[in-house]
This record gives structure tokens, C-alpha cells and sequence, in this order.
């Protein structure tokens, strides 16, 4: 390991696998918008090109380039996002959605870790999975939570990020 510890080695893999990860195919994220807000499938393509045009969400053009909203004109603008950041798609179905987003959930726990929360070193699991859920809007009921968001699964998941 080339790292100084093995926290900055686990950063460092996560930020590696968010970057990978991190692009979506737009038909992709119109299919999560729809099923995320319970909407036909032509309004979550409206809703994700008005998030693209506003700069709301960050898109890449064919060749993976993401392109500066500033830039582009609206004819350049005509049917070119291929791909969205997901992160930027996720990040406003968390708000939006009346239902949990269990899409989101590695990011935000990717998030948690490169803030510096490192279960169970520096805060326990029951307080790391709360915020995981509080994120998320991971709950079912009060102090229930949501389907995919118990303890256990959300340490299988920082498990997986982590790489064991």
C-alpha cells in the first residue's frame, strides 16, 4: 500500500470508484427521475433537460467531455447530453422524491467516509447508519427504517466501498 494510512488508502478507492461510477447514460437517469417521482417518462426527459440547461446537473457531451452550460447555446444544446453526473441526478431526488433512494445511498455513504466518518473508528454504526438514512430519507416510519436502509446493509455496503 502506498498510502500513509489506510484511511487515506479507502479515500482514495472511493473517490477512484466515484469517478468511475459517477457518469450516467441520460436514458438511464430519465428512467430513475420517473420512477423516483412516479412520472411519465417525457416529463422526467423535460425535467432532466431543464436540470441540464440550468447547470443544476453537470452532463458530458459524446466524447465524456462535461460541458460548461455557459458555452452552450441552445442549438448546441438540442439532444446533446449523452451522459449526466449521477451524483448531481441523485442529489435532487433526494429532495424531490417522496420515496427513499436507495440509488443514492453508496454515494452518500461515499460522502460520510471522505468527510472523514470512518465506522466504527471515529463514530459508531448506529449513529453513521442514522445519517446514512437521515440522507436518504431512508426511513419508513419513525425510527423504522426503509427497505434497504437497515444497519446491516448499509455496513455492507461501506464494507464494499472499502473494498473487504
Amino acid at each position: 500500500m502506498n498510502s500513509k494510512s489506510p484511511l487515506t488508502a479507502i479515500v482514495k478507492r472511493i473517490k477512484v470508484k466515484a469517478a468511475i461510477g459517477g457518469r450516467l447514460e441520460f436514458g438511464k437517469a430519465v428512467n430513475e427521475i420517473a420512477d423516483a417521482l412516479h412520472i411519465k417518462d417525457d416529463a422526467a426527459t423535460m425535467t432532466l433537460y431543464g436540470l441540464c440547461a440550468t447547470g443544476n446537473v453537470r452532463w458530458l457531451d459524446g466524447e465524456g467531455e462535461i460541458v460548461d452550460e455557459d458555452k452552450c447555446t441552445i442549438a448546441a444544446f438540442n439532444r446533446k447530453p449523452e451522459f449526466v453526473i449521477a451524483s448531481d441526478v441523485r442529489y435532487f431526488l433526494t429532495d424531490w422524491s417522496p420515496t427513499p433512494q436507495r440509488s443514492g445511498r453508496e454515494s452518500v455513504i461515499a460522502a460520510l467516509i471522505v468527510e472523514g466518518l470512518n465506522p466504527p473508528h471515529n463514530i459508531d454504526w448506529k449513529s453513521f447508519c442514522k445519517r446514512v438514512r437521515d440522507r436518504c430519507k431512508g426511513w419508513r416510519a419513525k425510527d423504522k427504517p426503509a427497505l434497504g436502509f437497515s444497519d446491516k446493509q448499509i455496513q455492507r455496503c461501506v464494507n464494499g466501498l472499502r473494498g473487504k
